[in-house]
């Protein structure tokens, strides 16, 4: 029985390592796609370079071809959902397939020619899939052009190292070592009374240990061959076959990973546990030598979920939330930016400006531009932005993209709420941004003013830079009508810094062209890198739920095996007592009582060291498990009780 219970929880332990390692081989195949037969990934930024994207993409292709690499741009799928992702071919050369088949519920993914590249920012994530053997000459090309690289290899070291990094995971594997360690105590102490009589009879002390554990192990892996099987079944006929040997690799890994460590753990504890010639003689029960090594064990235990179950959640939550956030890019994904050539400098630019406006216009006029220009703190020092210390001009556009109903999480600011330095810093800047005859006040006076209804209500982009920020709160200025309110000079700035996104490629080239703009100004997707972040930040969510869970079922378990441990030594007074009427409230009150107070000072202490933060987390993980605590105890006892009745103990 005692070696199908060890299977059993074993078997829990590796189906929860399996649905983490599900996670985390869904992550390495959007990361390294498998059927590309990827061998590096490399984040490349071309903002030093002075190449304009167009020439930096080409160069890329011809130096792809030239070199053998297979380079492959990674882009999402701008369509549908936009969860997928698109793979286009840098240069010419290469036979690659049409499609490929994703892990996890991901539809299959397109392979595109260069030709889909004309719109896309040099910037950006690019598969290595051809030969490596001339790569330190891609390397060196970056290099010379001032290209700043990050590069990857899709190597086992790799994916290790960003396990590592990931606390989720490592949560995962902390919890499933102590969720090991408790079985060890279990085994070892209904080994206990056979390991004793052994010792009597003469065996040798290292035969005993080497038999017990290697009980133990084999029915550890047992118990990984089964779920192993299973879990590659189901990978198989879910996924493709040809996920499985990426997906065992990672699997085997992380198991021999435990097993070493559980093992390592078995081993200290067999040789702390050894019952000494003075037990035996006093006739003590054998498993009397396990009660200090179960309290550690449990005390470790709870201490571990106290002061992980707070950073946990919170990862966890944080985690939603960022991928929640993350998610409002894909409200931009028809969205365009118009960037112009570093070569064109001043005077080309001021040529321009004039057709930049009258595109504005129109679009406006369409419902087909949306402007967010948001400043913090710390773009603009010493400017009074109010408590939320964020300020945004936005368009109803904006609004109309981001909520869905304009302005239905927005409530209104009252002019004497907006702070004096807020309105200085737009009326001095509106003097030089406004069009027109109208005083900068003048300007100021048809702007309608809000904040957040809720916290992160609206998502904004930073001046200068596009990029999406999600603050609490920020005072929000609804600008009435763009073309109206500012001049063309900064109309034209504000595009080239994706702080002007228009509605759909096909119009915006079509505007662009009707106003002489056609070879002027190059259209790109405005939200390309930032889908492809939203896709991974759901995985993370993932993984820091299942290493809750793995750490709860650890303590639970540990719980379990330190209250039958206790159950067993105090046995000979339990039964008797129970025998005479006395209820198991009295009976069990002079262990729980102790636990509780241990446990109470042990979570003050956890509290007062992590300075209250999670302080509401963690005390609600201590009651639940000082609670739980006389339940344990009450199952063991009684369980104990019914075998010695039976004289089976």
């Amino acid at each position: 029985m005692h070696r199908k219970v060890v299977v059993a929880v074993s078997a829990i332990l590796f189906a929860l390592l399996a649905v983490a390692v599900t996670l985390m081989a869904n992550l390495h195949d959007r990361t390294y796609p498998q059927q590309l037969g990827t061998k590096s990934v490399v984040e490349l930024d071309f903002v030093n370079s002075g190449l304009p994207d167009a020439e930096a993409i080409g160069e890329l292709g011809r130096l792809s071809d030239r070199l053998g690499v297979g380079l492959l741009k990674v882009a999402p799928d701008l369509g549908g959902d936009q969860s997928g992702q698109v793979f286009v071919q840098v240069g010419a050369a290469g036979g690659f397939p049409a499609r490929i088949t994703r892990f996890g519920d991901e539809k299959d993914a397109e392979i595109r020619s260069n030709a889909a590249l004309e719109h896309s920012y040099a910037s950006g994530q690019y598969l290595v899939t051809g030969s490596v053997d001339r790569l330190p000459e891609f390397r060196e090309w970056l290099t010379a052009h001032q290209v700043i690289a990050k590069w990857n290899d899709n190597d086992l070291g790799t994916t290790l190292e960003s396990v590592a990094r990931q606390g989720s995971f490592l949560m995962s594997l902390l919890a499933a070592t102590a969720l090991m360690a408790s079985l060890v105590l279990y085994w070892l102490s209904v080994k206990a009374r056979g390991r004793a009589l052994r010792a009597l009879a003469g065996v040798s002390t290292w035969r005993i240990q080497y038999e017990d554990l290697r009980g133990f192990l084999f029915a550890m892996v047992l118990a990984a061959v089964v779920v192993d099987a299973a879990a590659v079944v189901v990978i198989g006929s879910t996924q493709g076959w040809v996920f499985v040997p990426l997906y065992v690799s990672i699997l085997l890994t992380f198991e021999a990973i435990v097993i070493i460590v559980t093992m390592s753990c078995a081993l200290v504890m067999s040789v702390a546990s050894w019952p000494g010639p003075s037990m035996l003689a006093n006739r003590d029960p054998a498993v009397k030598s396990l009660r200090g090594v179960s309290v550690v064990l449990k005390a470790l235990t709870f201490v571990l979920v106290l002061a992980a179950v707070s950073p946990a959640y919170t990862a966890y939550a944080n985690a939603k939330n960022t991928a929640l956030q993350q998610s409002q890019w894909k409200s931009l994904a028809d969205q365009v930016a118009v960037s112009f050539p570093a070569a064109m400098g001043e005077s080309g630019f001021q040529e321009i400006m004039g057709k930049v406006g009258d595109v504005v216009r129109d679009a406006e006029q369409r419902g087909d531009v949306a402007l967010s220009y948001t400043w913090n703190g710390e773009t603009v020092e010493g400017v009074d932005l109010g408590p939320s210390g964020h300020l945004a001009l936005v368009s109803q556009g904006w609004l109309n993209l981001m909520l869905g109903n304009g302005k239905r999480r927005l409530a209104p600011l009252p002019p004497e709420q907006i702070p004096g330095g807020t309105r200085k810093f737009l009326t001095e800047n509106l003097d030089l941004w406004k069009r027109g005859g109208p005083t900068a006040a003048e300007v100021l006076g048809k702007f309608s003013f809000y904040h957040f209804s809720q916290p992160e209500q609206l998502p904004l982009a930073v001046a200068g830079s596009g990029e999406l920020v999600f603050p609490a709160d920020a005072i929000v200025a609804v600008v009435p009508d763009l073309h109206a309110t500012f001049n063309d000079d900064f109309l034209a700035s504000i595009a080239s810094s994706r702080n002007l996104v228009f509605t759909g490629l096909g119009p915006t080239q079509a505007l662009l062209a009707q106003h002489g703009l056609q070879y002027k100004a190059n259209v790109k997707y405005a939200a390309e890198e930032g889908i492809l972040l939203a896709q991974f930040t759901a995985y993370f969510a993932w993984l820091e739920g299942v290493s809750l869970v793995a750490l709860l079922v650890a303590l639970v378990v540990s719980s379990l095996i330190a209250a039958f441990i206790a159950a067993v030594l105090h046995a000979r007074r339990d039964f008797p007592l129970r025998l005479a009427g006395q209820r198991w409230s009295e009976i069990l009150a002079g262990r729980v009582a102790p636990e509780w107070l241990v446990g109470a000072a042990l979570a003050v202490m956890i509290i007062l060291l992590r300075g209250g933060d999670g302080a509401l987390l963690a005390t609600a993980a201590a009651v639940l498990c000082l609670v739980a605590s006389p339940v344990t105890h009450l199952l063991a006892t009684r369980w104990t009780f019914a075998n010695v009745r039976r004289r089976t103990l």
